[in-house]
């Protein structure tokens, strides 16, 4: 067979195992060994050029598997969705193609065995990084693919998600290398080395897995937690109809009578992301305002939902660049993806405007330096939001007078381990996330972005109620057990009782000092071969002179 052949076909097979290792596929051991068949090619690859070729076609593979549906080729069909879809598709893998050229880096100044012991440090460095910026997209984090056993991930309550992927990584270059020597025939299959090495594979393999089934058989004392009683209200509006003028009484009719039919003896009714789809904080939404918050008095409960909501920039107030223009006044103002809490009879309101926003999709990254573009909204009105300003803890008064602190994820924040980490640091005792996504139809995006909520929880030991507006709704134990989940596009209301935790996890109270320590080591190889580079310049000099 042509070499060339064989080698393209191991690149894609790679791109291949990892699509699949990922959600809605429960196939997620296949991770362990993705990079294998990359390895094998690369093993001979010095080339800067070859290496961004090689890696950019597994890559554009694995998204193509895995995220394909960020398009919405299959539901709404909006232009520009669908735009955006192929840009990230097409340019995401030059991202993740960037530890690949450090691995060249390191293998140039060194040799190749020196980079493939410091790939799990290089790739995970570029995973923490990838999660920071404004063009920030960690869905694809490699630990995302071990929540549908979570016997294995336990000890993310110590690294986070990332010290999955490094433990995923160091089992694909432990089958590699055990590849290679039955290859090169420098072991034999039962060989003291081979038998030892698969011995070890095992053990990396088998402790994580011991150590995660300990813990979930462990009898927990939950008495002295306070119980919250919550209600989630699922009822499949589509979202590109939602935002069309003339329906905003029949959608929250819809949300009234299945709140009315649930919120009976509970403490909390969560809604669904912008679930109230105009400003209603505004006074010619005041009805609508005052018809909410009429039940929320009458059946005396908690309601936490989300808002479109804005903010008119006054007289003194430092305007951003990226704010917006009124279009029949000089008005400039923000407008912001919110959650607010109405406390039955009380005047008091608590929100939070959301602070990581999907880029393009929700916001241009760099919207204040890039403030010369016009930032689009799509035709159902959102797009080009405001960052919110600050993580807010919100207090919630229980039935029995006591009260409890939670915070609330809006839909792409739950996928920041950092980000999610910082509300419980401050004091919120479980989470709640409250997403839509539908606009995608019943496609990956929505199996996906609920069981990276598994990593949240147990990351942190905290309840999670995570309420969309189409599915997948359910609760989250603080060990990544799922319950009352309610299938996708299905009208739906559950309710659960959770329990409001005050214990932090080393990853809460010290976040990402795994990641940090990766970042350290990378940037230390990167360093030396630099200086080695340097050197090796400096002698040359010396030696023409």
């Amino acid at each position: 067979m042509n070499h060339k052949l064989i080698k393209f076909s191991l690149l894609i097979l790679s791109g291949v195992l990892f699509g699949l290792s990922f959600p809605p596929f429960q196939t997620g051991f296949l991770a362990a060994f993705a990079f294998v068949p990359f390895f094998l090619v690369f093993s001979d690859v010095e080339s800067y050029g070859k290496a961004l070729r090689y890696s950019y076609l597994t890559f554009f593979v694995f998204n193509l598997i895995a995220i394909s549906w960020v398009g919405g080729f299959v539901h709404g069909k909006d232009p520009y969705l669908m735009s955006a879809g192929v840009t990230l598709l097409l340019v995401h893998p030059i991202f993740l193609s960037v530890p690949v050229l450090v691995f060249i880096f390191i293998r140039r100044s060194f040799n190749f065995k020196a980079a493939l012991l410091t790939f799990p440090f290089l790739w995970v460095s570029f995973e923490f990084l990838h999660s920071l910026s404004d063009l920030a997209f960690p869905w694809l984090t490699l630990g995302n693919t071990q929540t549908y056993d979570i016997s294995i991930i336990q000890y993310a309550s110590f690294t986070g998600v990332y010290g999955v992927s490094f433990w995923l990584i160091v089992l694909n270059i432990l089958f590699f290398i055990l590849l290679v020597k039955l290859n090169l025939r420098e072991w034999k299959w039962f060989s003291k080395q081979s038998v030892a090495f698969v011995i070890i594979i095992l053990l990396l393999y088998i402790i994580p897995k011991i150590h995660g089934m300990i813990i979930l058989n462990s009898e927990e004392d939950n008495s002295h937690y306070e119980s919250v009683k919550v209600a989630i209200i699922q009822p499949d509006i589509d979202p590109w109809e939602k935002w069309e003028a003339g329906s905003e009484e029949s959608q929250l009719d819809m949300y009234q009578e299945m709140t009315g039919h649930i919120a009976q003896n509970v403490d909390l009714v969560l809604w669904a992301e912008t679930a109230v789809p105009y400003y209603v904080m505004l006074p010619q939404y005041e009805n609508y305002f005052q018809k909410i918050k009429q039940q929320v008095d009458s059946l005396n409960f908690v309601l936490l939902t989300g808002i479109p909501d804005i903010y008119y920039y006054k007289t003194g107030d430092k305007i951003p660049l990226s704010a917006k223009k009124a279009r029949y006044s000089d008005d400039r103002y923000d407008s912001y993806n919110s959650s607010m809490l109405l406390i039955p009879h009380s005047n008091e309101i608590q929100k939070y405007a959301k602070i990581r926003l999907v880029p393009f999709s929700e916001r241009v990254p760099y919207a204040d330096a890039l403030n010369f573009l016009s930032f689009p909204e799509w035709g159902v009105g959102i797009g080009g939001w405001g960052i919110g300003k600050d993580t807010v803890v919100f207090r919630l008064p229980l039935r029995d007078t006591t009260t409890v602190k939670f915070s609330n994820m809006i839909c792409y924040e739950s996928i920041y381990p950092t980000f999610v980490a910082n509300f419980v640091r401050k004091g919120a005792e479980f989470l709640t996330i409250i997403t839509n996504d539908s606009w995608w139809g019943d496609t990956y995006g929505a199996y996906q972005h609920m069981q990276y909520a598994i990593f949240r929880s147990i990351e942190n030991r905290r309840w999670i109620a995570r309420c969309a507006n189409g599915g997948i709704s359910c609760f989250i134990d603080p060990y990544g057990r799922v319950y009352e989940q309610t299938k996708m596009l299905t009208t739906a209301t559950i309710n659960f009782e959770i329990k409001a935790r005050t214990e932090l996890t080393y990853y809460t109270r010290n976040g990402d000092v795994f990641s940090k320590f990766c970042l350290m080591i990378s940037g230390f190889l990167i360093m030396a071969g630099l200086s080695q580079k340097f050197y090796k310049y400096v002698r040359r000099k010396n030696e023409i002179y």
